[in-house]
């Protein structure tokens, strides 16, 4: 595993509680080959939130907008009251999580008990 460093590479996942969106940046599209649409899945024991590229028939396969993209925002309302809950977060507060390229599977993985609060409308992005 790969872990990203260099701030324009780091794989990022920005989870909006309130807002009930996920935003994916550029380093993680680009990690995942820029795909049209990504599984999302959710390891219950680890407490890991896992992203890889898959077919558009492919179970709850979710699409990526076409064209060029600098970071992609999902909505998904019962993803992340799963997250919420498997995480044991009991606030609303947004999160962010860096991410780990898995190269040989083309898939990024979340440590999600290593994310981190921030406040409501705070920039993001750890320097």
């Amino acid at each position: 595993m790969n872990q990203q460093t260099s701030r324009n590479n780091q794989l990022l996942l920005t989870m909006n509680f309130h807002d009930e969106t996920m935003m994916l940046n550029e380093g993680i599209l680009d990690a995942l080959g820029h795909p049209r649409q990504v599984q999302i899945l959710l390891n219950d024991e680890a407490k890991r939130l896992l992203l890889r590229p898959c077919e558009v028939d492919s179970s709850q396969a979710i699409v990526i907008p076409s064209g060029s993209v600098l970071q992609v925002e999902l909505g998904g309302r019962q993803l992340l009251r799963r997250i919420r809950k498997l995480a044991g977060w009991e606030t609303e507060q947004p999160r962010i999580c860096v991410g780990e390229s898995i190269q040989e599977y083309q898939a990024v993985f979340f440590d999600l008990t290593r994310a981190i609060a921030v406040a409501p409308g705070a920039a993001v992005a750890p320097a």
